[in-house]
């Protein structure tokens, strides 16, 4: 995928942000067009910290397409260090210019297939809001184990997955989205997993969202992730 073609689009989104508005995520702007969107993240990132913060001890964690850094920056809370990974060196400037403060991150522009890692450097390896742009999951997946200590864990979360019945119609809403976007050629990049696809690999759902208490959670003013997380542990 040509970085500048995902560069646009996010601009087109919206997505592209100023320093000041990085340095606050995951808090966003309430009345922002994005601000449900950012609620939900900010829910999935905490249940994620919350969770690596019972380990006994400081964790080394890899952050595959972490863009501009704001849950790299988050999740070195606890004395974690961060490693942020991408593609994207726009954003990845922006965020190691933004949280340059923090000596427990660092960022690398590279590609994971070709990273210059060792085998077995990392405790846990995320992927959050990034699956979508690869399009081979096992591939993927068996690359980040070679990463992965013993014992360590993958993390998965604000993606989507979906049941075998469900993929022609995210297919069909993705190529409406981004046609209406004015950035069709972008549909091609952007890839659609079955849940069944992860089975293989012994996954543990560590949140499955109930559609019905997020309709709830909404009346109240309360927004959660509409995505599953999913850990992964390397065996």
């Amino acid at each position: 995928m040509s970085i500048n073609l995902y560069l646009q689009v996010r601009k087109k989104e919206g997505r592209l942000y100023s320093d000041d508005v990085v340095a606050q995520l995951p808090s966003f702007p309430k009345h922002h067009a994005l601000s449900s969107e950012w609620q939900a993240r900010f829910q999935s990132a905490k249940r994620l910290r919350r969770y690596l913060s019972q380990k006994k001890c400081p964790l080394k964690i890899l952050d595959v397409g972490c863009g501009n850094g704001w849950l790299s920056n988050f999740l070195t809370h606890g004395n974690h260090f961060v490693y942020g990974i991408d593609q994207n060196l726009f954003e990845l400037k922006q965020a190691a210019r933004v949280f340059s403060k923090n000596s427990k991150l660092s960022f690398l522009e590279a590609d994971i297939f070709s990273a210059p890692f060792l085998k077995e450097s990392f405790d846990v390896i995320i992927i959050a809001s990034a699956i979508q742009y690869f399009p081979d999951l096992t591939k993927l997946l068996q690359t980040l184990f070679d990463y992965l200590k013993p014992n360590g864990e993958i993390h998965i979360l604000d993606s989507a997955f979906y049941s075998d019945d469900e993929i022609p119609q995210a297919i069909h809403r993705s190529d409406e989205y981004y046609s209406s976007l004015g950035f069709p050629e972008m549909s091609q990049y952007y890839f659609h997993y079955r849940t069944s696809e992860l089975e293989k690999f012994s996954p543990k759902w560590m949140y499955h969202p109930n559609l019905w208490m997020l309709k709830i959670k909404r009346i109240f003013g309360k927004i959660d992730s509409p995505f599953a997380w999913v850990m992964i542990k390397n065996q």
